[in-house]
């Protein structure tokens, strides 16, 4: 049996397979893994890449893809004892980005682990300031991040007591950290390091706004976990979150040269809002 499965969840990633696969296979380490490729519809050359390396490829349908379904299904089909689970254009940083994220798991300090998620610079400066923000270089403090399935590793045994919810449209791993921290020891690893850039869109930041929205409602009617509500009780701590979001932005544009997104930013972030709204309100 492998000690280890790495499984990468993959859709037209034909710009980022390649690398993510040769840093994967060129890790440092005595233990054996396999890597399971859960694709979801690719049109692009991501599988033909994929295929030029020792890997397992599983395909499932866009119609039928969520996260935590393309999640379970690769681990159900996996034999590690540790899974290790990786976007496909999450690229490790070294060869030791896979020892140290199992580090913590196999001396005995945690069951699950996460590491750190760093943006390409100048690709998506909205995406720095979060990533900047919740996957710190040296320690993570409380935040609405507690775990990340982009760069993470966990003993299997924990997936068998809770799977990941295939009903919801983000955020899976959130409510996997919720089901599991009374129980389980989670650890972030800052020196587990991956490079983690989405390009900047529009429209992808609306889709990604509206699908965390419908995914804290399941959320807060399927377990009675109130994710803004736990974290930002009343208005005046919403407005004050609203405000503080506002001006972490501004100074970071500032200080890294993005100026001329700055107009953008109240536009952004409103707008985001809204459609984190609309998405909430739209499960009956």
């Amino acid at each position: 049996m492998f000690q280890l499965s790495i499984i990468i969840r993959t859709k037209n990633e034909e710009d980022f397979i390649g690398k993510t696969l040769f840093s994967v296979f060129h890790q440092k380490g005595d233990y054996p893994f396999e890597v399971i490729i859960i694709d979801s519809g690719s049109t692009d050359r991501t599988l033909d890449i994929a295929g030029t390396y020792e890997v397992k490829i599983l395909n499932i349908s866009q119609e039928e893809f969520t996260y935590g379904y393309a999640l379970n299904y690769g681990i159900r089909e996996s034999a590690g004892k540790i899974i290790c689970l990786l976007s496909a254009h999450c690229i490790p940083a070294d060869e030791q980005w896979l020892s140290e994220m199992i580090k913590p798991i196999t001396n005995g300090t945690a069951h699950a682990t996460y590491g750190r998620q760093i943006p390409v610079k100048g690709v998506n400066p909205f995406e720095e300031v979060s990533l900047n923000k919740h996957f710190p270089e040296t320690d993570i403090k409380d935040g609405r991040v507690p775990f990340s399935n982009a760069n993470c590793a966990f003993i299997r045994k924990m997936w068998e007591k809770v799977h990941f919810d295939e009903t919801l449209t983000s955020w899976e791993d959130y409510l996997w950290y919720m089901l599991l921290k009374d129980t389980c020891t989670f650890k972030y690893c800052p020196e587990a390091v991956v490079s983690h850039t989405h390009p900047f869109s529009f429209s992808s930041i609306v889709q990604r706004r509206y699908n965390d929205g419908r995914a804290f409602r399941i959320m807060k009617d399927k377990y009675g976990i109130d994710v803004f509500e736990d974290l930002y009780q009343g208005v005046s701590a919403k407005i004050g979150m609203f405000i503080k979001d506002m001006i972490s932005h501004v100074r970071f544009f500032r200080k890294n040269g993005y100026k001329k997104y700055i107009l953008l930013i109240p536009v952004i972030r409103i707008y985001s809002y809204f459609t984190y709204w609309k998405g909430f309100k739209s499960v009956s």
